[in-house]
């Protein structure tokens, strides 16, 4: 499968939401609308921070040890574990899923994680090398839910995440959930 089909695959699913998405609080949304989602490095550099976060000074530090706050992270369904977890800690009061155009996929630069970003030994794989990797049945087709091995996967697939070079414009962000 290429990149290009991958994108087919997600905008034409009716079980993964046709988008890939990115967790923020509703505060955030007057400066995304305005300067798209932008990385943490590239914040840091010209000296401004959103209103809410839903990392904390681990993650960050974390992000900045593994070379990824360069990116926007992404993720490919509606079920990140590490949104949960920013609500729960209350650094996200109204959490939203902005949803983002697959074409986003295409951006050159693009990795994907295996798994949470900033984790120790989470493989981040160009999106053409990490496509035969992904569990895309579980997230685009039919399921039997019931099963336990479908259920792991689905576990495993929730952690993915999408990271885009510096940028995610505006124009590719189609709404919010």
């Amino acid at each position: 499968m290429t990149v290009d089909e991958l994108v087919k695959l997600i905008k034409a699913s009716r079980y993964g939401g046709k988008m890939v998405y990115h967790f923020t609080d509703k505060v955030n949304f007057e400066s995304i609308g305005q300067k798209g989602l932008v990385s943490k490095a590239r914040m840091r550099k010209e000296k401004w921070w959103p209103a809410k976060v839903g990392g904390n000074d681990i993650s960050h530090k974390a992000d900045t040890a593994k070379g990824i706050d360069p990116y926007v992270s992404l993720c490919m369904t509606r079920d990140h574990p590490m949104r949960f977890l920013a609500q729960r800690d209350h650094r996200l009061i109204e959490p939203h899923y902005l949803a983002i155009d697959a074409d986003v996929l295409k951006l050159d630069g693009v990795l994907i994680s295996l798994g949470i970003a900033n984790a120790n030994g989470a493989e981040k794989l160009s999106v053409q090398d990490a496509i035969p990797h992904l569990y895309l049945d579980v997230l685009y087709n039919f399921t039997d839910w019931k099963k336990p091995e479908v259920q792991e996967r689905k576990k495993t697939a929730n952690k993915y995440e999408i990271l885009v070079p510096d940028n995610v414009p505006v124009n590719l962000i189609k709404g919010y959930y």
